[in-house]
């Protein structure tokens, strides 16, 4: 019987190519074909593939079955899915990110399938999010621990140059005025980098990929411990992962920043609770602290850029009204839905709810 004409151009392709192509007869529950860059992703022979097909099942971390189960579903009703990832794990122990694209043909009997090893793209998403993380710690650190000081140094100038009038005391006045504009430009510097990177965040474009919610709350949770020694921090879940498809930076900036808002409002030896909580379609992150709360009058601004709704942290961190606006802008860009609940002097708490999908 002679091959389609497709099938043998698919096969052209894939002895060029450096990614993984197979053709997979649904029916038979056979591969018709796999391309040596395929072989070498999952580290099994043409032979044991073309033998035994299910080899590549015992591959596939158990997280992820599941899930698998689910798009295989997807391609046969739609006809396609594309940029499903999953984790296989080698008998080396090793863990590889594949992602794949794959068509159904001849009357839902043929998958043609496009595999590639996404590892290092996960790996340098990862660095990122880690980058980030830091950056972001550091922001935070340069928030809490300078505007303090310098919104100090401003204050005791005031008292100073109440305290000494008169010719007598030109020359201090001199230097207390130069010490005023020193401290001044430091905290415009602060004000405007602050302003610049909030702003930057929202701008960069949705990348979906597939990520474990619950490591990367985690991972964000620790480094903002490390710089907050004096607030108890608790992260509530039943659950022990939770992989979804999102934009995982995104996801980070949004934690990030709800916590450090619970920070900033937050006193010495307060609570702050991170909770996770799983739906059949959704997943809802909660972040609760027993700060100061939201003034009533403030509450129907809160995600609006709005200059009355500014509050200085309880260490005279100023507030750039940019914060929450873009947080809930970064939320909307997901799909997702914000909203919060809070009394004035009770503290507040944030949810935030994402599809899976």
């Amino acid at each position: 019987m002679q091959e389609a004409p497709v099938y043998t151009e698919i096969k052209r392709i894939g002895e060029l190519s450096s990614d993984g192509v197979f053709i997979y007869k649904i029916d038979e529950r056979k591969f018709q074909y796999v391309n040596p860059a395929f072989s070498e992703i999952f580290y099994v022979s043409h032979e044991n593939l073309y033998a035994q097909s299910r080899l590549l099942l015992d591959l596939i971390i158990s997280e992820d079955q599941h899930y698998l189960r689910s798009r295989f579903s997807d391609l046969i009703h739609f006809g396609c899915i594309t940029s499903t990832e999953f984790t296989i794990k080698i008998s080396s122990g090793l863990l590889k990110h594949v992602s794949c694209d794959a068509y159904v043909l001849d009357n839902n009997t043929t998958v043609i399938g496009f595999v590639k090893d996404v590892s290092r793209i996960k790996e340098h998403e990862n660095y990122i999010i880690n980058y980030g993380a830091k950056k972001d710690t550091l922001l935070d650190m340069v928030t809490h621990n300078l505007y303090g000081p310098l919104n100090l140094s401003q204050s005791i100038l005031d008292k100073i140059e109440e305290s000494y009038q008169g010719d007598s005391y030109k020359d201090m006045n001199a230097q207390l005025q130069l010490i005023r504009s020193i401290t001044r430009e430091c905290i415009d510097i602060v004000t405007n980098f602050l302003r610049e990177e909030h702003q930057e965040s929202e701008r960069i474009f949705i990348k979906k990929s597939r990520f474990d919610i619950v490591d990367r709350v985690r991972a964000t949770l620790v480094k903002l411990v490390e710089t907050n020694h004096d607030k108890n921090f608790t992260l509530i879940t039943k659950l022990d992962n939770l992989y979804i498809n999102a934009d995982s930076v995104k996801f980070f900036q949004i934690i990030h920043n709800l916590i450090s808002n619970a920070i900033k409002f937050t006193p010495e030896g307060g609570q702050i609770d991170i909770t996770l909580e799983e739906g059949e379609e959704d997943f809802v992150v909660s972040v609760k602290d027993n700060g100061i709360g939201i003034p009533q009058a403030f509450q129907s601004f809160i995600f609006q850029r709005n200059d009355a709704v500014r509050r200085p942290g309880l260490k005279g961190e100023k507030s750039m009204g940019l914060g929450l606006p873009i947080v809930k802008n970064l939320v909307e860009l997901m799909n997702g839905q914000i909203w919060f609940e809070s009394t004035e002097n009770d503290g507040a708490v944030f949810f935030v709810r994402f599809p899976k999908e």
